[in-house]
């Protein structure tokens, strides 16, 4: 695949699992980001897709490797991040209850 190749596949992907969740958002995009520092303080190649909530006005963005496109987190701040499994949770009124 192309670098334009996956970045349309990263930005498809992305958007179907945050219509999964039923997170609206306003614009996606994904651009490769060489040498990129990860939240554990190496370096590496990643492709960033980065969407904005309208709700909160706020920018995320979905961090993936960029040679095997496995999502690696989701960054929600300068200094915040979230595991993928857990923002892309499906929501649960029940856990709201608990």
């Amino acid at each position: 695949m192309t670098i334009e190749e996956k970045e349309k596949y990263l930005t498809e992907k992305i958007k179907l699992m945050l219509d999964n969740i039923d997170y609206k958002i306003t614009s996606i995009m994904t651009h490769l980001s060489k040498d990129a520092l990860l939240r554990d303080g190496n370096h590496k190649d990643v492709f960033i897709t980065s969407f904005f909530e309208p709700v909160m006005c706020s920018s995320l963005s979905v961090l993936s490797d960029a040679e095997t496109l496995k999502h690696l987190y989701v960054r929600t701040g300068p200094m915040n991040f979230i595991d993928i499994e857990e923002f892309f949770k499906p929501y649960d009124e029940e856990d709201e209850i608990s």
